[in-house]
């Protein structure tokens, strides 16, 4: 019995030791700062486990090519009747108009909204769908925000952030 334990113990050592860590580019969308403050602590979860993370509230449609073993997490909040924030509008027209490939990468998504209106965390939804239509394939699910539950969607983005971070240990494993 001390034996299986002990060949058991070793076995995980051995996972978390070769575990790769993982290069995250937080890509995100914002009127108002709610999404980035999200992404931010989404960051600081992923890092403390030992991941890089890069918050990038200014994306460019060429920030998504520049390293192809980058994971890509999209972050973002929906504005007006569903609309996609301006800051991040030229990366959702660059993917929905197919101007990129992104086959083989691989991505998550945080969408905020709220559901007192009728289109629910859509941005964060539209993007989803660009980029799987892009070729990139998903780990993990969508974390969705609600403003009139989650009074600190933050802690909500962090909390996701710890699971989301083990789908990627899966992934790359």
């Amino acid at each position: 019995m001390f034996f299986n334990f002990f060949n058991a113990l070793k076995k995980w050592i051995k996972f978390c030791w070769v575990l790769p860590m993982a290069k995250i580019q937080i890509i995100v969308g914002t009127v108002e700062g709610t999404a980035w403050k999200a992404a931010q602590s989404a960051a600081v979860i992923m890092e403390k486990l030992g991941h890089q993370a890069e918050v990038n509230e200014e994306t460019t449609p060429q920030d998504l090519l520049r390293d192809t073993n980058e994971i890509l997490l999209v972050c973002c909040s929906t504005t007006g009747n569903g609309e996609i924030p301006r800051n991040i509008y030229p990366v959702y027209s660059a993917l929905d108009n197919e101007v990129l490939n992104l086959s083989g990468r691989r991505y998550g998504v945080i969408a905020l909204g709220d559901r007192g209106y009728p289109r629910f965390a859509h941005a964060g939804l539209l993007l989803e769908d660009a980029f799987y239509r892009s070729g990139a394939r998903r780990i993990g699910d969508i974390l969705t925000i609600d403003a009139q539950v989650e009074d600190r969607p933050h802690f909500a983005a962090a909390i996701w952030a710890k699971d989301w971070v083990n789908d990627i240990g899966h992934e790359l494993h």
